[in-house]
């Protein structure tokens, strides 16, 4: 196996300073060599986690931090925003940085892929949030690489998210209406358990390439988890079933009581609707699963917590300064082509759906197209296509100037399939506008996204035509 400096295997953990990547990291140093894979630089120190810096939208940096990995751990899920302005679904966000970090996998020779993600449903409702970890294990399989997936229920311990809105609900509610959605049925894990099944994933064979679901065996719905973690507390809460299904008013009490973020309480309500199946833990599992109640883990859970100076604040979408813009959308797969064939579209639709005000230019003997408005003289913007070698399922272009864009060196649009092209994503990463803010987002921003979905529209009409030409008889 490859290693740095030493003979112990080398394990990159996407996500080592969350919530589970933290306690996996430190418990996988006494067998290998961790790299943590952070946004921002962080310091090494000797015997400990080697960090480093790792934007996953950025397939360059992702690369680069998985040389001479040999098994990579994937933990990340993309709810909060990661720029001023983000247009677009964190689905779809999953979707590319999965894709980046596949590829990278496959580029550094990793020989194993773990990831942890959720229990989906065996029918019935599929929140976003869960078909989105569906998705994720896809496209990391894609890769070829052995991929372990692990599906778990509510992952429950000391500074979790889930823990820390019960306690908070609890805490500040004397009294609650509970809607339909809190009497699906789920399951928990206790973090301990988790990390020890993460643990196992990397150096026991019988895992490599599988698909678990971890969970402890215990039925529950959501309400069970209030009552008994009133009941845990000491407090006395009166609880009202109610027939309502709507999530839009739980959403927004469940974040002003608990203090987390929307980007957060939004896509976990939308969870809480699905009724997650009911399983065991199979034989593989079984023996790492301690905690087999609520009841145990979340005694455990306060007996650690209050020992804890201080106490973990819940997730909330961080303050970005930088007038940064990032758009992602997804279009209709084609199967047929590759990402050229879709930017050439891009560049060929677009002075024809703005005809006459828009013209698009190819500059002959480069790889530059200029966008330009009728009867103004400077070009609105300035892309350059940058070759992807043998990757013929992206095509990206930096954005090199244009009196729309206030840097020459940051930022870039891109077509991408993905997962043997499965999935089309059109985006558009660090983009800087010269317009002022507020103009831009009123006007630039909203202008954007709509000829996004114009021309999403535009390549299912193309598809369509292609599978009837393909279908039809010689």
């Amino acid at each position: 196996m490859t290693t740095t400096g030493s003979s112990r295997p080398v394990v990159a953990i996407a996500g080592a300073s969350g919530f589970v990547g933290s306690h996996l990291a430190a418990a996988l140093l006494k067998n290998f060599h961790v790299v943590g894979l952070a946004r921002s630089p962080r310091a090494s120190e000797d015997g400990g986690i080697e960090w480093r810096a790792c934007d996953l939208f950025s397939s360059t940096t992702t690369h680069a931090a998985l040389v001479g990995v040999d098994i990579a751990i994937y933990l990340v899920h993309s709810m909060m925003p990661s720029s001023r302005l983000f247009q677009g679904d964190f689905h779809d966000t999953d979707l590319l940085l999965a894709d980046n970090f596949a590829k990278a996998c496959v580029h550094g020779g990793v020989k194993q892929i773990v990831y942890l993600g959720g229990l989906v449903p065996d029918a019935g409702y599929v929140s976003p949030h869960l078909e989105s970890r569906l998705e994720v294990e896809g496209v990391l399989q894609s890769s070829g690489i052995p991929t372990t997936c692990l599906r778990a229920g509510m992952v429950v311990g000391p500074g979790g998210s889930s823990f820390e809105i019960l306690r908070a609900l609890v805490t500040r509610l004397p009294w609650m209406i509970l809607p339909k959605w809190t009497r699906s049925l789920g399951q928990a894990v206790f973090l301990d358990d988790v990390v020890a099944v993460l643990e196992a994933a990397v150096t026991d064979p019988a895992f490599r390439g599988r698909t678990f679901d971890l969970v402890n065996g215990e039925s529950l719905t959501y309400e069970d988890l209030l009552r008994q973690t009133a009941a845990a507390l000491g407090k006395k809460r009166y609880m009202l079933p109610v027939p309502i299904a709507s999530t839009g008013f739980s959403k927004r009490w469940v974040q002003l009581f608990s203090r987390a973020s929307h980007e957060l309480v939004s896509p976990l309500i939308d969870s809480l609707q699905c009724d997650l199946p009911q399983y065991v833990p199979a034989k593989e599992i079984a023996p790492f699963i301690r905690h087999r109640t609520f009841a145990s883990m979340i005694a455990e859970t306060l007996e650690r917590t209050e020992q804890a100076t201080p106490r973990a604040a819940l997730p909330r979408a961080p303050r970005v300064h930088h007038t940064t813009v990032r758009s992602i959308q997804r279009m209709p797969p084609v199967p047929r082509r590759d990402a050229s064939f879709i930017a050439d579209q891009y560049i060929d639709w677009l002075p024809q759906f703005f005809r006459p005000l828009v013209r698009v230019t190819r500059l002959p003997g480069t790889a530059r197209v200029t966008f330009s408005m009728a009867l103004f003289p400077w070009p609105l913007l300035m892309l350059e296509l940058i070759d992807q070698g043998l990757d013929r399922e992206r095509a990206k272009f930096h954005i090199v100037g244009g009196v729309l864009s206030k840097t020459t060196t940051t930022g870039w649009f891109e077509f991408r399939q993905i997962a043997h092209k499965r999935y089309t994503l059109a985006a558009v990463h660090g983009f800087i506008p010269a317009l002022p803010w507020l103009i831009y987002i009123f006007t630039q921003a909203p202008v954007h996204a709509w000829v996004m979905k114009a021309f999403r529209r535009h390549l299912e009409h193309l598809h369509d035509a292609e599978d009837i030409a393909a279908t039809a008889p010689p």
